[in-house]
Parts: C-alpha cells; structure tokens; sequence
C-alpha cells in the first residue's frame, strides 16, 4: 500500500499545469501554485521553530486555505488538528490548548471570543481566508510578513517543478505508522475527545475509495461536505489530491439550485452528500412532477410504468450533470421514501457507505449496481476484518468489530477512554449494532448505547423506530425512549408544513396520532410506541449534528 503523501507528491509532479483545488466561482490553484503555497507555509512554520510533530489547528469553514494548512500540515511532518467551525469559542480554546497546538488558523468571529494569554503554547492565530495576524508572540509577526520574500530569495528563478520534485525528496521521510493528524469529535455524551490518526489510516482510505469508485485523475470532484468531519475530509479531500484530480470545493450553503448550478458545469462521476443534502435535491428536481398524483401514482407502481421511471431518473442524472457514475450517502440514516426512489423505483446509482472517526472513515461502501435495502456497503474483506459479536452474524445483531490498517492510534491524552474502544489485540468497538450478510453487506439495527430492552426481553433500536417516523407528515425530527417502562416518542413538528397546512395545536395531535398508529402498524409489535409527546422546538445536538440523547432519556 502506497503512502497517501506519496501519492499526493506524484499527482502535484504529474500534474504540475493541471487544475488541483478551486472554490466555486471563488478562487483557483492549478497544482504548481497549490505546491508553492504549501511550501510558503511550511518554510514559515520552520522558521518560526516549529518542529516535525508539532500541532497546528484548523477551526474554520472548509476552503482552499482550509486544505492548503491541512496539506501542508500532513505533507510536512506535522499533525493537523480538526477541530469543528461550531464548536463554541471557548470549546475551542479549550482543545487548542489540549492539543497542545502550536498555530490556531480560524475566523475573526470565532478568536474575538477567545483568551489568546489563556494559551500560552499557542505561537500565533491567524485567518484563514484573509490571512490577517490575529495574534502573535515570540517574533512570529516579522516570520510571518515576511514569508513570501523568504520563500522569493530562497528560489530566486521561481518555483518550479524540479525544485519541487527535490524538495520532496531532500525532505525527512514520513512513516506510515505517523501521527498526521487528531480529530476532535463530540458524541452524545461527555467531552469532545481527539482521535488520533496516522498516515496509514488515510493510506488505506485513499487505495479503498479510489479502486471501488470512480475516482479519477485529471476529472473534476465537486466536494460539499465540511472537512472537519471526516467523511468530508478523507474521501472529498484527501481522497480526489492524491488521485491528482480538480478538488472544487462549494464553498457554501449547499442549496439545490446551487448544487444544480455546480453540477452542470463540473460534470463530476461521483458526488458524496449526507441524506438530507441528497434528499432536498432530488425534492427540487422532481417535486414539480411528482405533485401530480397521477405521476405519483405512476412512480408507486413503478413496475409497470419503466418508462415513466426512465424519465424521472434521466432528469435527475441531467441535474447532476449527466455523467455521475455513483453517488454516496452515509453519516445518516437515508429516508426510506428517498432510498427507494433512488435505488429500486428509479434505478440510479445510488450507493451507501458507513464508517466513523476511529477508522478515518470507511468501513463498508457500495458497490454500485448491487444495492440491498436499509444496507450500509459492503465490507471488502482484502481491506479490512470486521466482525459482528454474535452467535449468528448473518441474522442476529451484535457489536461490530473492526481491525485492519484503517483502525486509529487512540484518543490523544486519554488511554482510558481508548482502553474502552481498543483491545489490545488491535480490534476496535464500532459502539454499532448490525449483521453481515453471506455477500458481506452490513446492515446496522442502531446504538449499543442507545438500545431499549423490551418488556419481553427483546432488543430495540430506537434508530429503526426513529427513520420511520421522520419520514411521516408533518414530522420533522423524533427520539424514541423508555419512560415509564413504555415506548414513548418525542416527536418535533415541522413547523414550515403545520403553518401552511394551518393547523391548530389540537390538529397537530390528531395527526401524530395518526402517525403513531401508521407507525405501529410498519414495525414489529414488541416494539410499537405506547405513548407520545410533541416538542416545539429542535433537540440539542452535537457539533456534528446528532442528537443529544441524553438530554431527553
């Protein structure tokens, strides 16, 4: 397995007048410049005493500048720290300091809110898209301006592919086993901690992504996720450089309309997007059609109307620029309405993938054209080992289990919680319920920790309940939980859909009943909802968007 900074080092020396990374209708580096201003970076951090295996963080919206620090970082010897864009100022602050970081890039609205004498280790903050010094101490101000004319003197005749090309190889060696970067999650309970992954995590991210989709050099790859996740980061980041592809990163709100716009003119083969961005655009694309109940009608009966079906899917692969190969969604459960539509009515090619931040990220993933419902992708057994912890893995839900290249170094500062994930034979805890199939597709029922024993002594995934009942009129998030040794459901309305409809508080009721009745009527009975309440207002969530459910247990 080739390492992914390698691999980036011959797609930049390949590549050297090729598009590498752009913000759409923003900004744009062809490979040599990408090279340059990853090279300007890492002679200032030098300069200014960093040394190899330092920390520097990044606490901004995704961008160029975001993925020119993280490259940087990566490529020369240092570890970069993610650290979530919602994360509070003082979060931040706080994992800055944990981290042990060096350099803060951020935003100006989110360091005005910070103590920079609070942290004392840190060199310098700066912006990342204006570039301003936002703090700075022991000289790094003068290393700082002058930058650019260090790096000018240094190449005189400018910075050409040759100097590159002896750069890298001039350059201390990288291991595979190296620390190259941490990042900070937040689950539902506790603090954020910082995962920590090396080289190898992302090597055999990059081989497994790039060989099972189409991934391919010199094309575009139009990227919306944020990179301080890590779905976003290894498999639109990392991932589409070291390919030697054009990164074109939007840059902004992902609305359909925008999407489409972006679609049409990068014409990409592939797309990763979490349920709801995916769900909102084909919404937009076929809403109109499917308003009529004749078309709806058409589109539920789908076997005996293929052509109607063709149509649909052809406008929708026209939306997204007519050349998509696959599409992926993971992070999330999909709507089943939009997984049906998407897979089985219209034939697209749909596929799912699931992984998490200790295995950087993917665990299973497609493949293309063999998709099962309510599937999370298959488990490429050449990548990695997965178990499930149960007598009958085929039928009977238990723990997942993961081993291989792709399973994380531990949380930074922190070997009790990594004690509770990690054996020390290598196999990690994934914390996810599931079964593989006899074809090594997984299928995951829910949470370990979320799970409800039933009155009769029956598992429940309160994940199975909760994406049926999403997807239901009127609703627009739910939890289920044990009260009162009852199923009971904490239903949020759809605020936007009850105000058109102009419903009063007592209709609002009549209709999740009716829901809650639908609902029991779609799942097993030991597991039906018993009880209800409404909420007015979102759940708590984390960083990453996922529900506290703590809060509401």
């Amino acid at each position: 397995m080739e390492s992914f900074i390698k691999l980036f080092h011959s797609s930049v020396a390949d590549c050297w007048d090729n598009k590498a990374i752009s913000q759409f209708h923003v900004k744009e580096l062809n490979y040599s410049e990408f090279a340059k201003e990853i090279a300007v970076l890492q002679d200032m951090w030098s300069a200014a005493g960093l040394q190899r295996g330092d920390k520097i963080s990044i606490n901004a919206k995704s961008g160029v500048n975001w993925m020119t620090v993280f490259m940087a970082s990566v490529t020369g010897g240092y570890v970069s720290v993610q650290l979530f864009n919602g994360f509070t100022p003082a979060d931040t602050q706080k994992l800055v300091s944990h981290s042990d970081s060096r350099i803060l890039y951020t935003e100006k609205a989110i360091f005005s809110a910070m103590d920079f004498e609070s942290m004392p280790e840190l060199l310098a903050a700066i912006d990342v898209e204006s570039g301003d010094l936002l703090a700075s101490r022991n000289g790094f101000e003068a290393v700082y301006n002058n930058r650019y004319a260090a790096f000018d003197a240094k190449y005189p005749q400018g910075y050409g592919k040759s100097d590159f090309q002896d750069r890298v190889a001039n350059a201390p060696q990288i291991g595979m086993d190296d620390m190259c970067a941490i990042m900070y999650t937040s689950g539902s309970t506790g603090n954020p901690k910082g995962v920590m992954l090396n080289v190898r995590n992302f090597s055999a991210n990059v081989k497994l992504v790039s060989e099972k989709l189409p991934m391919r050099r010199g094309e575009n790859h139009f990227s919306v996720l944020p990179y301080a996740h890590i779905f976003g980061l290894t498999v639109d980041g990392v991932t589409s450089l070291s390919v030697g592809m054009h990164l074109c990163i939007l840059g902004r709100l992902p609305l359909p309309s925008t999407l489409k716009e972006a679609f049409l003119e990068l014409r990409p083969a592939v797309f990763f997007a979490v349920p709801l961005i995916l769900s909102k655009f084909v919404d937009y694309v076929l809403g109109d059609v499917l308003k009529d109940e004749e078309n709806k009608a058409k589109l539920d009966n789908y076997e005996e109307n293929p052509e109607f079906c063709d149509e649909l899917r052809q406008m929708v692969m026209d939306a997204m620029g007519g050349r998509l190969e696959a599409f992926a969604t993971g992070g999330a459960a999909i709507p089943p309405d939009v997984e049906s539509m998407l897979a089985f009515k219209l034939k697209t090619p749909f596929i799912t993938g699931y992984g998490m931040t200790e295995t950087a990220p993917v665990i299973s993933l497609g493949p293309v054209g063999n998709y099962k419902a309510k599937s999370c992708g298959m488990v490429y057994k050449d990548y990695i080992d997965v178990k499930v912890n149960s007598p009958m893995p085929h039928t009977i839900p238990g723990e997942v289990l993961v081993k291989g290249d792709i399973v994380f170094m531990g949380y930074y500062k922190n070997p009790e919680a990594t004690k509770e994930v990690l054996s020390a034979d290598g196999w990690l805890r994934t914390g996810d319920v599931g079964v593989i199939d006899e074809d090594n597709i997984l299928f995951l029922s829910g949470r370990c920790k979320n799970m409800i024993l039933g009155t009769n002594g029956q598992n429940i995934f309160p994940e199975e309940i909760e994406v049926v009942l999403n997807s239901l009129p009127y609703v627009a998030e739910s939890i289920v939980v044990m009260r009162n040794n009852a199923i009971h459901a904490i239903i949020v309305p759809n605020g936007n859909a009850v105000e058109e409809a102009g419903f009063d508080a007592q209709t609002v009721n009549a209709v999740m009943k009716e829901n809650i009745n639908y609902l029991n009527s779609q799942i097993p009975k030991y597991s039906a909802v018993n009880t209800f309440e409404l909420r007015f207002e979102a759940f708590a969530k984390t960083p990453k968007g996922s529900i506290k459910r703590f809060m509401y247990a």
